[in-house]
C-alpha cells in the first residue's frame, strides 16, 4: 500500500465502519453540556446575588472549579474515546466485527498502559509546545504511533514509545510525508470548525462532529500507516 492510497482507503474503511466515530463524538457531547452546566450554573449564581460582589466572587470560584472538574473529566474522556476509536480501527482493518462494547472492554483492560502512555506523550509535548513550538511537534512526530502500539499491538507505555520513536526513525523519509499528510488534514478540518463556529448553537453541534469525523479517519490512517511500515521496514521498500 502506497502513502497516497492512505485517503482513499481510510474513506472506504471509515463509510464501512461508522462505530468508530461514536466514541468521540459521544465524548465531545458529554464535555460539551458539562461546560453548559459549569458556566450557566455559576452565571446563574451571580445574577441570583444581583450581581453583589459575594457572589460575584462565589460565582467565578465555582466557574473556575466547575472548568478544572471539566477539563479533568474531559481528559479521561478524551483518552478513552481515543483509545476505543483506536481498537476498533485496528479491528476493522483485521476484517472482524467493530461493536463499542468489545472496543470498550479492551480499553479499559488496557487502561493502565494507554494512562501512562497519555500523561507521558502529554507532558513531553507540552514541554514542546512552550519551547517556541518546533520541539512540540518533533515530539508529536516521533510519537505518534505510540497509542496504536499500546492499544492494537498491546505493548507496554515505554515500549509503545520506543517503538514508535524507532519505526518512524528507520522509515524518517515516509513519515515526513506522513506527518505533512496528517497536519494538511487537520489543517482543513481546522478550518472547517472555525467556519461552523460563527454559527451559534448549530454551528458548535456540527463542530462536534465534524472533530468526531477528524478524530476517527486520523486513527484510521494512523493504524494503516503504522501496520504498513512495520511490515516494510525490514525490507527498505518505500511507501511513498
Amino acid at each position: 500500500m502506497k502513502i497516497g492510497n492512505l485517503l482513499q482507503e481510510g474513506v472506504t474503511i471509515g463509510k464501512k465502519n461508522v462505530t468508530v466515530f461514536a466514541p468521540v463524538l459521544a465524548s465531545s457531547v458529554v464535555i460539551w453540556l458539562l461546560m453548559l452546566i459549569t458556566v450557566g450554573g455559576a452565571g446563574a449564581f451571580m445574577l441570583g446575588g444581583s450581581q453583589s460582589p459575594e457572589a460575584v466572587a462565589v460565582g467565578a470560584a465555582t466557574a473556575f472549579g466547575g472548568m478544572t472538574l471539566v477539563a479533568i473529566v474531559g481528559a479521561i474522556l478524551t483518552m478513552l474515546a481515543h483509545g476505543m476509536t483506536v481498537v476498533m480501527v485496528g479491528k476493522a482493518l483485521d476484517g472482524q466485527q467493530v461493536d463499542l462494547k468489545s472496543a470498550w472492554n479492551k480499553t479499559i483492560e488496557r487502561i493502565v498502559p494507554l494512562l501512562l502512555a497519555s500523561v507521558i506523550v502529554g507532558v513531553l509535548f507540552g514541554i514542546g509546545m512552550m519551547l517556541i513550538v518546533l520541539p512540540g511537534l518533533v515530539v508529536a512526530f516521533f510519537l505518534m504511533f505510540t497509542f496504536v502500539s499500546v492499544m492494537v499491538d498491546e505493548n507496554g507505555a515505554f515500549e509503545s514509545l520506543s517503538k514508535s520513536f524507532n519505526l518512524v526513525k528507520s522509515r524518517l523519509g515516509d513519515c515526513v510525508i506522513f506527518f505533512l499528510l496528517l497536519v494538511a488534514i487537520g489543517f482543513v478540518f481546522g478550518v472547517v470548525n472555525v467556519i461552523l463556529g460563527l454559527i451559534p448553537v448549530l454551528g458548535q453541534i456540527l463542530g462536534m462532529v465534524v472533530s468526531a469525523v477528524y478524530t476517527g479517519y486520523i486513527s484510521i490512517l494512523l493504524v494503516m500507516a503504522y501496520r504498513e511500515l512495520q511490515s516494510t521496514a525490514a525490507t527498505d521498500e518505500p511507501l511513498a
